[in-house]
């Protein structure tokens, strides 16, 4: 008996996974990676003819299936499709969480070894500052190191290594306008972990939402996550976290003591 038809909803989500995939095998082969439908299904543990018919709507989608594309491509369930991101429980949430953090490990190429405390090591460690340049596809951002006259700031070592951090996961960002006043101002310094992009509520992150870098503090309500200011004016309000429109750069780990001079 052939296989019925997709109907509208499905083909719409066959599309925007396409688009997606796209969007990977030109991030994969920027770096140098192998990007093929072969590569993919493998990954993904099925036959490259299904793989074939999954992204040019012949069969539909499911929730097994969509959670292998979320890892494979770095992006939440609900960037394909909003009726199976709806039927994906806490579980399966968390998963897409860790899996874009595997992904970013993998097209990074991010090799790190964690820290011990020996006597011999420097007491702190260099992590690169940079700007960050935004774009849509599976990490999201690009790292540009910024004028070489400031290039690095030094973290405390001990801090490095009782927080389990891998340095080379780390960078530090420039806060910019007053939305996170006052805990942060135009021009503070935070260090972020762009292996760490699992939502936690009521923690900060820097995030690319919709093509814009803004640091913010994520807040679930029911099913639903927002970016919220600490700022009080109405101009901040805060914002939906959804979709492909925002993607979780990582998550704030620590902010640089500000000079006060000036400031009062």
């Amino acid at each position: 008996m052939p296989a019925l038809p997709l109907n509208q909803h499905e083909l719409a989500d066959a599309a925007k996974l396409k688009q997606l995939f796209i969007e990977w095998q030109h991030a994969r082969r920027s770096q140098g990676l192998p990007a093929s439908q072969e590569t993919a299904a493998n990954q993904m543990e099925f036959g490259q003819s299904a793989l074939n018919q999954y992204l040019n709507g012949k069969i539909p989608l499911n929730i097994d299936v969509a959670i292998k594309f979320s890892r494979l491509l770095g992006v939440p369930i609900s960037a394909f499709s909003a009726a199976l991101a709806s039927q994906a429980d806490e579980y399966a949430a968390a998963k897409d969480a860790m899996a874009m953090a595997r992904a970013r490990d993998n097209d990074l190429r991010i090799v790190g070894r964690r820290i011990t405390i020996d006597a011999q090591q420097d007491e702190h460690i260099p992590i690169k500052k940079v700007s960050l340049t935004l774009r849509a596809g599976v990490m999201g951002f690009e790292a540009s190191q910024e004028d070489q006259s400031e290039t690095t700031i030094d973290l405390p070592r001990r801090f490095i290594e009782e927080n389990d951090l891998v340095p080379q996961c780390l960078l530090a960002i420039s806060v910019k306008g007053d939305s996170m006043w006052p805990l942060m101002i135009e021009g503070d310094v935070v260090v972020i972990n762009i292996a760490d992009t699992k939502p936690i509520n009521n923690e900060l992150y820097a995030v690319n939402f919709d093509g814009e870098a803004v640091v913010k503090r994520l807040v679930r309500e029911g099913r639903e996550w927002y970016l919220t200011s600490m700022n009080p004016d109405p101009a901040y309000h805060r914002r939906a976290c959804r979709g492909g429109e925002c993607i979780i750069v990582g998550r704030v780990v620590r902010q640089e003591a500000r000079k006060l001079m000036n400031r009062v």
